[in-house]
């Protein structure tokens, strides 16, 4: 299931992937919803993937972040990228890499940044930094000092705000479509 989120009061939308796949179906890309708590119309395109002889070459996920649930959010998970991944708590108005949908207070919207870049011997290194937070930026537990970066290993957790993460170095195995 995916959520759209309503651009005028940010409220969460499901779409089931089995209304997405009749949709593919018929052929169509363009879809009605409307907003259930301030009854806005939504008029959605969803994009056909391509024939395969023109298909561009994506970038490939080189890990993921996991989201624990708990009182102020569900489980999510989110691929990364090569190069910075902003994370941060999601807001219509603000736009970061990693868009965590929760409630928590504490999570700023530009909490912290995960860099991935190659090594010198052409392994993946993953290093996390407080993004200048106001609750600070938490590793295993240990608070990261301003402009500290601390490398990461497969299963260490991540704590932002009241809000805990996985850090996982393979990439996501369950898709959103």
């Amino acid at each position: 299931m995916k959520k759209i989120f309503c651009p005028k009061c940010d409220t969460p939308i499901p779409l089931t992937r089995q209304r997405i796949d009749e949709m593919r179906a018929k052929g169509e890309e363009r879809i009605s919803l409307v907003c259930p708590q301030c009854a806005r119309q939504l008029n959605l395109r969803i994009r056909l993937p391509r024939e395969e002889g023109t298909q561009q070459a994506e970038k490939p996920a080189l890990g993921s972040l996991t989201v624990i649930e708990n009182v102020f959010a569900h489980k999510q998970t989110f691929p990364l990228f090569l190069g910075d991944n902003h994370i941060g708590r999601r807001n219509k108005d603000t736009k970061t890499d990693i868009p965590i949908a929760t409630a928590d207070p504490s999570m700023d919207r530009h909490h912290a940044i995960l860099r991935i870049s190659e090594g010198k011997t052409g392994r993946l290194r993953f290093a996390l930094s407080d993004d200048d937070s106001h609750v600070g930026t938490f590793v295993g537990g240990r608070i990261l000092e301003p402009r500290e970066w601390c490398y990461l290993e497969s299963g260490d957790v991540i704590t932002l705000g009241a809000t805990s993460i996985i850090f996982s170095d393979a990439a996501p195995t369950d898709e959103l479509f």
